[in-house]
């Protein structure tokens, strides 16, 4: 967003396009970023990059991110006086694709374009440098049909002067960002869950894509956090993916959508931010290879990290009385879902059957499975402490509830 906007108001400015700009970023250097295209229209000017997600990319790699730009006189009031240094200058406006938030608990207000702040102070700053490059400019109309005012129904918001400026620009500017394809982006994101409609979010914390997929995503649990604690829920609901989540809202169907979280592989982080947000009542939903790990006390459950150790889950079927054999079967299993298939084949309860035996809480296979839960219920209590009720959902493949366990 930056880019396309520091490239346009260059070209605006200067009536030339450019082919790549300079960013200034938030740690204090600066990043070139080429422009696909830049064009001036007289009395405003567009430019488009192309966003690259580098190593850590998600579904708005390759994204086309636009942006439409005016200058206009500074708001009333404001000038060039320095004692209003600090005062709103740029009108950013929500285009198509770009999300507006509805739901408190996110970094910025509802009502405003889905841009967090970083973002927006990367914007201010950029452009102010732009106005800087020329000292003579003198802005005395407002381009009609610009973005901003005159365009009800797009989120809109003033920024602030960045507190490195001297003074006020002498200049004012609207920009208008979007991003085509982006409300079709979004499905695919967290954002309707977030309370963000009609496009994807600007997001970002240093103006850089990190090669830190597992920082992503933690900040993506903590949003979500913070989504549910700000909508009144008192209870959160963990699960590893979409399918684990679409079983825990079937069974647990009268709470709002705030309240369910995915969480992947981040066990221990999950839990622990939860707490610190103040919930005292964590629900997770998990299939059976996720309920091992969270068993033996993995803080992180991924595979490329976590390798399945079977050798456990034998040493708990030993325990409720599976004979030798079937223990060595476990042991030598090649997924989680073959150990369950083995445990249910030794108690000879496949299929239906085994379904009705954990209903009734009988048979060697069931027992183990209920431990293994109970033993995951107890490594998360244990991580979120006494003043906290945690209960586990232990789901088999094909949607059938194995075990419901609390701590």
């Amino acid at each position: 967003m930056t880019a396309a906007a520091k490239a346009a108001t260059r070209c605006l400015l200067s009536g030339v396009s450019p082919r790549s700009v300079a960013v200034r970023l938030p740690v204090g250097y600066y990043l070139p970023v080429d422009v696909a295209c830049c064009a001036g229209h007289g009395d405003w000017a567009e430019a488009v990059v192309i966003k690259d997600g580098g190593d850590d990319p998600d579904v708005t790699h390759k994204a086309r991110v636009c942006v439409r730009l005016w200058l206009a006189p500074p708001p009333t009031g404001r000038g060039t006086d320095p004692a209003a240094v600090g005062s709103d200058w740029i009108r950013l406006t929500a285009g198509v694709g770009v999300g507006r938030v509805t739901k408190s608990g996110l970094p910025v207000a509802a009502g405003e374009p889905a841009v967090n702040p970083v973002p927006r102070r990367m914007l201010a700053e950029n452009l102010f440098e732009e106005l800087e490059r020329v000292p003579d400019l003198a802005v005395e109309r407002t381009v009609a049909g610009g973005p901003g005012e005159g365009r009800p129904g797009k989120a809109a918001v003033w920024l602030p002067v960045p507190e490195s400026a001297v003074k006020n620009p002498v200049a004012s500017i609207h920009v208008e960002v979007s991003v085509p394809r982006g409300e079709e982006l979004a499905r695919h994101t967290l954002n309707p869950r977030l309370g963000v409609v009609g496009g994807i979010s600007i997001l970002g914390t240093t103006g850089l894509v990190k090669p830190f997929s597992h920082q992503a995503y933690e900040e993506t649990i903590q949003v979500a956090l913070d989504v549910a604690r700000a909508n009144g829920c008192a209870q959160v609901v963990f699960s590893t993916g979409g399918k684990s989540e679409k079983l825990a809202r079937a069974l647990l169907n009268g709470l709002p959508a705030e309240s369910f979280v995915q969480i992947a592989d981040f066990f221990s982080f999950a839990v622990k931010r939860a707490v610190g947000a103040g919930f005292r009542s964590i629900v997770h939903s998990v299939f059976f290879g996720k309920a091992v790990k969270m068993a033996q006390g993995n803080p992180y459950t991924h595979a490329h990290k976590v390798a399945l150790d079977l050798n456990t889950v034998a040493r708990w079927a030993a325990g409720e009385g599976v004979p030798h054999e079937a223990l060595e079967r476990i042991r030598g299993a090649n997924t989680a879902r073959h150990a369950l298939e083995i445990l249910k084949g030794f108690s000879g309860l496949e299929g239906a059957p085994f379904q009705d035996a954990c209903q009734r809480n009988v048979s060697p296979a069931y027992r183990v499975v209920r431990r293994i839960a109970q033993e995951a219920v107890r490594q998360s209590k244990a991580m979120a402490g006494p003043e906290v009720a945690v209960r586990l959902l232990l789901f088999d493949f094909d949607g059938t509830l194995l075990a419901d366990v609390t701590a």
